[in-house]
């Protein structure tokens, strides 16, 4: 019998009603991410309760259509939930940003793949975009004998997202996203890694399986606002920019595990400040440089979800021919630019903490770690993503997507 939620949950996840009330949600988890913690750690995958304590709480649908019983609720709520639970578990919000999120892509797929997608209404898909073999097109659909890497939290799920080149007579023709069932491939457990280790991103295996073509959907029809979904998914959202809204919180994983680092980092100072009781004065002696670079930190984190909350608000509903591309590339340059900015303040309050934050057991250390790992996502990386700006922004000339 498969013991995992998105079989064995019998009831259907919660419908949230507003932004506030998904926060609040995800704050009453945080204690028991936190407790868990260890534990996803050693599965190096995330636990099943909490795979549960989130699909009934209804998170993971702020970005589902309404009429598969989502809240409909967008972005923003996204990100502030990821951070929420991030600062708690950043295993727990890497995953949940990239399901929540791949909500939003399962909105592009005709109807009859989207009907049979969440006929399970706790239904999940993990994704895979760095992949090997070839997508063949045959009648009816295409056909793949191939690998996928680094599908976090693919254990947990009944269905895959994948972006694959698409090759016909030949010649690779498009790329496309497919939607395959948890049946048509093999996991293989080989994620030892030394961040986001509670993630499960796993390499999976397809031998000569078929796709349908209705459960397919090109990527420049995703990207143009023009996928069948639409048809059906009439909110703003699923006609708004890819980067909007799909990597739209790319960024925050690494965001919300720089919280809990500061979080940690104060309890931690806090502990050990001793106040002369000979002085009125605000200055702690030799305490100048950590201060400033607590407070450094702080507000340079702060600033990071500030900039991905406005440009959700400024562009996670705007249809997507009223967005030029030098827009859509600064999208793309300030997801990037953020997660870099979290990377850069968890790496410098960790150099202040100390020889004992060296031990396996600190928590300050794996916060660190996975502020890290969440940022070496290959499409976070700031050479590339900032010339892509560049050029748009100077009228160069732009590769053309396929």
């Amino acid at each position: 019998m498969d013991t995992r939620p998105v079989y064995t949950l019998s009831s259907k996840p919660a419908v949230i009603d507003s932004h506030e009330e998904a926060v609040e949600r995800a704050r009453a988890l945080r204690d028991r991410l936190r407790e868990r913690l260890p534990l996803g750690q050693e599965l190096r995958q995330l636990p099943d309760e909490t795979v549960a304590d989130i699909l009934e709480s209804g998170l993971y649908g702020v970005m589902k259509p309404a009429r598969y019983g989502g809240s409909e609720l967008g972005t923003e709520t996204m990100i502030d939930v990821t951070v929420e639970l991030a600062s708690a578990d950043p295993s727990t919000g890497w995953v949940y940003m990239l399901w929540t999120a791949h909500m939003w892509m399962q909105a592009m797929w005709p109807e009859k793949a989207m009907d049979e997608m969440w006929e399970n209404p706790n239904g999940l898909a993990s994704s895979v975009v760095s992949t090997t073999g070839d997508v063949v097109a045959v009648d009816g659909g295409f056909s793949w004998t191939g690998r996928g890497f680094f599908s976090s939290g693919v254990d947990h799920c009944n269905w895959l997202t994948a972006l694959v080149p698409i090759v016909r007579d030949g010649e690779r023709a498009e790329m496309r996203w497919l939607l395959i069932p948890r049946e048509d491939f093999e996991i293989i457990d080989d994620w030892h890694t030394l961040g986001l280790r509670g993630t499960g991103s796993k390499t999976i295996v397809l031998n000569d399986i078929f796709i349908p073509e209705y459960r397919t959907v090109t990527r420049l029809a995703v990207a143009g606002g023009e996928a069948p979904g639409r048809e059906v998914n009439t909110h703003p959202m699923y006609g708004a920019p890819e980067p909007a809204n799909f990597t739209g919180a790319m960024s925050v994983p690494a965001i919300g595990a720089a919280v809990g680092l500061v979080e940690l980092f104060r309890e931690r100072l806090s502990s050990r400040i001793q106040i002369p009781e000979d002085t009125n004065s605000p200055y702690l002696p030799g305490m100048s440089q950590t201060l400033a670079r607590l407070a450094h930190a702080s507000a340079t984190i702060d600033s990071c979800r500030a900039l991905m909350l406005l440009n959700a608000q400024r562009y996670a509903r705007r249809p997507v021919g009223l967005v030029p591309i030098e827009e859509d590339m600064r999208l793309r340059r300030d997801t990037t630019f953020t997660a870099q900015q979290a990377r850069r303040a968890a790496n410098v309050l960790y150099e202040e903490s100390g020889g004992s934050s060296l031990s396996e057991k600190s928590l300050l250390q794996l916060f660190w770690r996975d502020t890290n790992a969440a940022a070496a996502h290959r499409g976070l990386m700031w050479d590339w993503q900032s010339e892509m700006w560049a050029k748009a922004a100077l009228g160069l000339p732009m590769p053309a997507l396929t």
